[in-house]
């Protein structure tokens, strides 16, 4: 498992008490309770964790899988502005 997915679970787990086993990459977040509102607050948390933007990535987002994705490409793109 990636360091990201792993650290997107480990937040997704604390910020809405949920079980490990419940937080994998398939999991989908409606199925979670995670709402949309409560996804784009919870991308404020992964902005700080990341020490990415993600304002400027408007991909859907239905999955743990794909938050952890979501991350991915603002680290690379950060990378990409950076160098």
């Amino acid at each position: 498992m990636d360091n990201v997915l792993a650290t997107v679970q480990e937040l997704l787990q604390r910020h809405f008490q949920l079980q490990p086993q419940q937080v994998t990459p398939e999991s989908n977040l409606a199925d979670l309770g995670v709402d949309s509102l409560a996804t784009i607050e919870f991308m404020f948390h992964l902005e700080e964790a990341f020490d990415v933007s993600l304002t400027e990535f408007r991909d859907p987002v239905q999955t743990v899988g794909d938050i952890a994705a979501f991350v991915r490409k603002a680290q690379l793109a950060q990378a990409a502005v950076s160098a």
